[in-house]
């Protein structure tokens, strides 16, 4: 006789196989969607238009940076250069420090390129590299953010705090001294002199902003779109520029005349989440989204831009233009250089 304690096991392992497949079914099906996604995305490449070009490798970046006529590209598999004129590839310098997950580049007034990545801080100048890992780190953990005041000090941000640069060593800074958040994730230094700080923590974000002596920290309460802030700009009229959003949700603050106010899909972004914002030498001003490429203002007419339209990917992490006009484009899937383009609103 069968043992009742035994009976409903079938019946439970077959619904364990009925959850299996209908999950393996599933993940058959997203993967395909991405997979439609990427060969559109890839199809699309290979009718680029007049004046693009795509550059791969690298991969993922998420900072760009311009030094003479080297375009210094970061993300997830390290540091790379690319040819300015030519869009292509360079080797880097011999006896480059591992470098993994850069995070942010600048280029200081000595022409030297810092580097911020996973394990710390580095630079290289005249071909010598010098890293900073370890005990001798600026801060503990991954270096996530960088900037050069007005003064000259080096300021890196980063997942406890931030540092200063002072002569040879490094001053921290920390929520006990009023830092708003313990991540820093972008920093910039506004035409007054006051210095922003804002972290991109879904849980623990906000904006800092410190102006010699006292410390504020600003949320959605004050104005803020989302608590997310992925990057800062000041646009040549003097309003502040605050990329925000987190996932399916954000958008662009605008802080202008001591007022605060947003700018939505509905508005004309082309996703919620501002990835990136960007002023260029005509005065536009442009926005890279999480998911859905990007969105151009000029006068008052938007012109939203994909890889259906030539771009490498759809998240557009980072953006500079360079001596020539030229734009350069860091994406989740390649580096993209516009050398000729025109506004045309609404247009691809």
């Amino acid at each position: 006789m069968m043992d009742e304690a035994l009976a409903p096991r079938p019946k439970a392992r077959h619904t364990v196989g009925v959850v299996l497949q209908l999950l393996m079914g599933a993940a058959v099906v997203l993967a395909a969607g991405y997979g439609i996604r990427a060969l559109q995305q890839r199809n699309a490449m290979r009718r680029l238009p007049e004046g693009y070009a795509i550059v791969r490798p690298p991969q993922e970046v998420s900072a760009l940076a311009l030094q003479g006529d080297i375009v210094w590209a970061g993300g997830t598999g390290g540091l790379y250069a690319i040819d300015r004129r030519e869009a292509r590839p360079l080797p880097l310098p011999d006896g480059a420090p591992n470098l993994r997950r850069v995070r942010d580049l600048l280029v200081d007034d000595e022409d030297r390129l810092w580097i911020a990545h996973r394990g710390g801080l580095a630079a290289l100048h005249d071909g010598e590299w010098r890293a900073w890992t370890g005990a001798d780190a600026p801060l503990p953990g991954a270096a996530l953010s960088l900037w050069l005041d007005r003064d000259g000090r080096l300021w890196v941000g980063g997942e406890s705090g931030l540092a200063v640069r002072e002569g040879e060593g490094w001053r921290r800074i920390t929520t006990d001294d009023g830092l708003g958040t313990p991540e820093v994730d972008v920093i910039f230094q506004d035409s007054t002199g006051a210095m922003w700080f804002g972290s991109a923590s879904p849980t623990r974000g906000g904006l800092s902003r410190f102006d010699g002596e006292s410390w504020q920290f600003f949320t959605v309460r004050e104005g803020l779109t989302h608590n997310s802030v992925n990057a800062i700009i000041e646009a040549v009229d003097g309003t502040l520029w605050f990329a925000t959003g987190f996932a399916d949700r954000g958008g662009a603050t605008r802080l202008a005349d001591g007022v605060w106010s947003g700018l939505s899909r509905q508005d004309g972004l082309a996703g919620e989440k501002v990835r990136s914002v960007f002023q260029d030498q005509a005065g536009r001003l442009w926005f890279g989204s999480e998911y859905d490429g990007l969105a151009i203002l000029s006068e008052g007419s938007w012109r939203i831009l994909t890889p259906n339209e030539g771009l490498s990917g759809w998240e557009v992490k980072e953006i500079v233009q360079d001596a020539d006009g030229a734009y350069w484009l860091g994406t989740e899937d390649g580096v993209t250089r516009i050398a000729h383009w025109r506004f045309i609103a609404g247009g691809g």
